[in-house]
């Protein structure tokens, strides 16, 4: 999953930039079967699977019981690569209804294993939610929907925007935490003696990484992990949380036009550019 050469103490890094190691317990791939499209493969949902056949399956909640579960993929898929292995890998929406009232929403994906496709476990959004949008940007699986406030019946007709953001952490997607003002940004870093910028993808202009970003350490790591061949000042494409800020008064920040509190490295891409965010192989 790690783009990073093998320099320092694995253990360390990841320590560092919020990283996991394997574990093979819970890798996908080891009791899941591998399937040729993700409309067949099997996903876990609440610690049971269902194996998809063309895009659903019912299965019986009782044997030989009236109520039955039924799981069924949502609108189109979204291709990406997820693990950062040059394989598209393919997140999707699965709708899940028990016979009950509650039509419950997950998103999930299916992991490309040279050709083969292995699903992972089933992520919960909402109940009656509307979905509007998923894809896939720079290894980042984004969900747009309409919800409920926190104080509205559940029959009352979604209408509250939402997104959630998640990332492929040891083979299971895992939400991006954002607080209030918080974004997820892409674009190039550039650390070394006197420089330590960050230019967004769209925009022209560098903004200062100021001193208290929470994910400066982890950046700096994987800079000069990345870059360690690489002439000094190129760029690295990364991803991040965080939110723009005003530059420093003083020191080799102070002449930057802005600045940007870093919260959280999510990718550090050396192949990867503002030009080709959707991370996608053909």
């Amino acid at each position: 999953m790690s783009v990073y050469k093998a320099v320092f103490n694995l253990t360390f890094v990841c320590m560092l930039i919020g990283c996991a190691l394997a574990d093979p317990d819970r890798s996908v791939s080891a009791n899941r079967a591998a399937a040729q499209t993700s409309l067949d493969a099997t996903y876990l949902i609440d610690g049971e699977e269902y194996a998809l056949r063309n895009g659903q399956v019912t299965v019986e909640i009782v044997p030989g019981a009236a109520s039955k579960t039924v799981v069924q993929i949502f609108g189109e898929p979204a291709s990406g690569d997820l693990n950062n292995d040059g394989l598209a890998d393919t997140a999707l929406l699965l709708v899940q209804t028990t016979g009950g009232s509650g039509t419950f929403y997950y998103i999930a994906a299916a992991l490309n294993r040279n050709g083969a496709l292995v699903g992972t476990e089933a992520v919960f959004i909402g109940d009656r939610i509307a979905p509007q949008h998923l894809l896939v940007r720079y290894g980042v699986v984004i969900v747009d929907y309409t919800g409920r406030h926190p104080d509205e019946a559940m029959t009352v007709p979604p209408s509250l925007e939402k997104s959630i953001y998640l990332v492929l952490r040891d083979e299971h997607l895992e939400e991006i935490p954002l607080t209030d003002g918080e974004m997820i940004a892409a674009g190039e870093v550039v650390i070394g003696h006197e420089v330590r910028s960050f230019t967004p993808c769209g925009s022209a202009e560098a903004s200062w990484l100021v001193g208290d970003s929470a994910a400066l350490p982890a950046m700096q790591v994987a800079y000069h992990r990345v870059m360690s061949d690489s002439s000094p000042y190129t760029p690295l494409f990364m991803v991040l949380t965080g939110r723009p800020s005003g530059p420093p008064a003083e020191g080799f920040g102070a002449g930057y036009p802005s600045g940007f509190r870093a919260s959280q490295l999510i990718h550090a891409l050396s192949d990867a550019a503002c030009a080709n965010l959707n991370r996608t192989s053909e």
